[in-house]
């Protein structure tokens, strides 16, 4: 995956550490970190460009995406990429706008605590499953991801640390969930993640007292005890507490009263 150009660094603390009443973090083009193709299977692999985008918060709520951007940025014309959208808009991950132009969807946080409901009562209930299935390889990569997003987390808050986070945050829960051995079930939780990626990008647009590395060194402790009460306790408590940090977030107040 190309890596995209950092902007300038700073100071502040990257999400998991302390560090409230920091600026918000200006984000440019995240065009430029989507993943390249090449010419096998060229419209399932942007497809799966936007997909993954999309699920790991690279793209905020209400955000405009251009085919023609998204496009440049992979290096395709822009065929391939309006049948990705197509497939996206109609599974609800995109929207399309009266005016023909593309945008991530903007809900109200009554609309987004039901699919955090959704994602708890399932998420929870595979990392339940997956305890006592985890097996010490798996708790090796477990641990060495949790590692780097703590290292992460202490490096200048800039839109490339930004991506690299949220991109290990998600290798962190799916290595839990593919650890129950159902495509069924992951194929569930990947349908759930891209309608709530854009929304890590408001929990992590901004250097902020939102303290992930917690919650996720509390589900790596539970999996090493191979403990499955508390891999369901812990999961939930890092989703909701998350969506209670995010629901505050102006964009809702702005979207609820409108």
């Amino acid at each position: 995956m190309p890596k995209p150009k950092p902007t300038t660094s700073s100071s502040s603390p990257m999400p998991g550490s302390a560090g409230a009443g920091a600026p918000a973090m200006a984000f440019t083009s995240p065009f430029a970190g989507l993943t390249g193709v090449t010419r096998q299977s060229l419209n399932q692999q942007v497809y799966e460009s936007l997909h993954q985008a999309l699920a790991s918060g690279y793209f905020a709520p209400g955000q405009r995406v251009p085919l023609r951007a998204v496009a440049s940025a992979l290096g395709t014309s822009t065929m391939p990429v309006r049948e990705a959208v197509n497939r996206l808009v109609a599974i609800g991950a995109l929207e399309l706008l009266e005016n023909r132009r593309v945008r991530v969807p903007l809900v109200g946080s009554e609309h987004y605590r039901d699919l955090i409901a959704a994602r708890s009562l399932i998420e929870s209930s595979a990392a339940e499953a997956a305890a006592p299935l985890m097996t010490d390889a798996m708790l090796e990569a477990l641990a060495r991801t949790h590692g780097e997003m703590c290292a992460i987390s202490a490096l200048p808050h800039t839109e490339e640390n930004v991506r690299a986070y949220l991109a290990r945050n998600q290798a962190f829960h799916f290595l839990i969930y593919r650890a129950v051995g159902s495509h069924t079930l992951v194929s569930v939780i990947q349908s759930m993640w891209i309608r709530a990626g854009p929304f890590f990008h408001i929990l992590h647009k901004q250097s902020s007292n939102w303290r992930g590395n917690e919650n996720h060194a509390r589900i790596l402790a539970a999996m090493q005890r191979r403990d499955p009460a508390e891999a369901r306790a812990a999961v939930h408590a890092d989703i909701v507490g998350a969506a209670d940090h995010i629901v505050g977030d102006i964009m809702f107040q702005a979207i609820d009263d409108s």
